[in-house]
């Protein structure tokens, strides 16, 4: 698995597995990630023949950051493919000024708020209907570690 920037021909993979991960009330459209592909900092988890199998978006204002969405098609789940992606777009982020990076959660995912603690988000508030109506988030922050910013 190579993880790399998401290139336009990644898109129609990208809406099949955020179709397979949202309901289409909350998805986001096609034309909201040919956007991010081309104005985010997008990257892709991909099988070297070209396969996309999860995906990470965000972006860096100053010096804060946000994730847009983090979304692994479900047959690969638990594969390690979200605890990857997830620290190479911090990386991203930290090198373009990010300090701190937030991120919503869908709360009746305890799997995906896990992930998240796991990887150092700390939960910071409830933001109901965020999801839609009665689908609530937990707003998480990261403090990026200033070791983010160094090359070895």
């Amino acid at each position: 698995m190579k993880i790399r920037s998401a290139v336009p021909r990644d898109l129609a993979q990208i809406v099949q597995i955020e179709g397979l991960c949202f309901p289409e009330e909350t998805a986001f459209p096609p034309q909201m990630f040919a956007y991010l592909i081309h104005y985010a900092v997008s990257l892709v988890a991909s099988e070297p023949e070209k396969k996309v199998l999860g995906f990470i978006m965000g972006y860096a204002s100053g010096k804060a950051g946000a994730v847009y969405t983090l979304d692994v098609h479900p047959g690969y789940r638990r594969k390690g493919i979200g605890s990857k992606l997830l620290p190479a777009l911090e990386e991203r982020l930290s090198h373009l000024g990010a300090q701190a990076i937030r991120l919503e959660a869908a709360i009746d995912r305890p799997g995906v708020v896990e992930l998240y603690r796991k990887a150092g988000y700390r939960e910071r508030e409830l933001v109901r209907n965020y999801y839609g109506r009665g689908n609530h988030a937990l707003r998480m922050w990261k403090n990026l570690d200033v070791c983010l910013c160094l090359t070895t």
